[in-house]
C-alpha cells in the first residue's frame, strides 16, 4: 500500500502519480483531496483507491476495473462513462452519477443529486438515500436502485433497463410506466444489494421503459398515450418482458 498526498501535485501529475502506483501496488491512499476535480480520471488497473475526504466533479470518471471509495462526498458526474470497477460514495453524489456507465457498480451511501444514471447502459448504481429529479432519464440498460425517495420525472425517456424504488415517486417521466415487482424482480434487487452488504425487507417500486417512443406509427396516432394506454402497456410488459421492439446492445 502506498500512500500519496494530493496536495503534493497538480492534477494531471496527481492522476500520473496514482497510475503510476498503480502499476506497482494493490492499494493506493490519496489524503488532502480537497474535493479537487477529475480525480482518478483514466484508472484501468485493478487497484484498491481509497480517497480520504471529498472529491469535485468527474472522479473516477472512464476507470475499468478499479475499486474507488470515496470517504466523503462527491460532486456531479461521479462514474462518468464507468468500463467495469467498484466505486463508492460514503456521503452524497452530484448530478448524473454514474452517466453513460456501461458496466460495473456504484454505490452511493447518501444522496444523489438529479439525472442519476443517465443513459447508463449497463452495470448498478444503488443510492440509499434520495434521488433528484429525471433519475433514470435515458436510460439504455442497467438497474438503478434508489432506497429512499425520488423526485420528478422518474425515468424520463427511458429505452431499457430498470428503476427500483423503495420509497416515495413524486411522477414518473414520459415513455415510462410502472410494472409489477415480483419474485424475480425482487431476487435481482437483493442480489444487487447483497453485494455491498445492503438489504431491503419491504417492497420496492419497478420502473421500466412503455416503449412508446420507439413504436412511431402507434404514437403519431395518438394511440400510445398515458392513462389508459399506461395499464395497457403495463400488462403487456409484464407478459413479454419488454423487450419485443428493439434490442439495445449493452457496448
Amino acid at each position: 500500500m502506498v500512500e500519496i498526498d494530493a496536495c503534493d501535485f497538480g492534477i494531471r501529475d496527481l492522476n500520473l502519480r496514482i497510475r503510476e502506483a498503480a502499476d506497482v501496488h494493490d492499494a493506493i491512499t490519496l489524503t488532502h483531496p480537497e474535493a479537487r476535480h477529475n480525480i482518478a480520471v483514466g484508472l484501468t488497473r485493478a487497484v484498491h483507491l481509497t480517497i480520504r475526504g471529498s472529491a469535485g466533479y468527474f472522479c473516477a470518471g472512464l476507470v475499468d476495473g478499479p475499486t474507488v471509495d470515496v470517504d466523503g462526498n462527491a460532486g456531479w458526474g461521479f462514474g462518468d462513462n464507468l468500463v467495469n470497477g467498484l466505486l463508492r460514495v460514503a456521503g452524497s453524489a452530484g448530478a448524473v452519477c454514474g452517466v453513460a456507465m456501461r458496466s460495473g457498480h456504484i454505490l452511493v451511501r447518501g444522496d444523489v443529486g438529479s439525472r442519476a444514471g443517465q443513459v447508463m447502459k449497463g452495470g448498478t448504481l444503488i443510492c440509499t438515500g434520495n434521488a433528484g429529479f429525471r433519475a433514470g432519464s435515458m436510460m439504455m440498460g442497467g438497474i438503478l436502485v434508489i432506497l429512499g425517495d425520488a423526485q420528478a420525472d422518474l425515468g424520463e425517456f427511458i429505452m431499457d433497463g430498470e428503476i427500483f424504488v423503495a420509497g416515495k415517486i413524486e411522477n414518473i417521466g414520459q415513455d415510462a410506466v410502472e410494472a409489477p415487482f415480483e419474485k424475480d424482480q425482487k431476487e435481482q434487487v437483493d442480489m444487487a444489494l447483497q453485494r455491498h452488504g445492503l438489504s431491503h425487507a419491504g417492497p420496492f417500486r419497478r420502473i421500466i421503459s412503455d416503449q412508446r417512443a420507439l413504436r412511431y406509427v402507434e404514437y403519431e396516432k395518438g394511440e400510445l398515450l398515458f392513462n389508459e394506454a399506461q395499464s395497457k402497456k403495463a400488462e403487456e410488459v409484464a407478459a413479454d418482458g419488454n423487450r419485443d421492439v428493439m434490442p439495445f446492445d449493452a457496448d
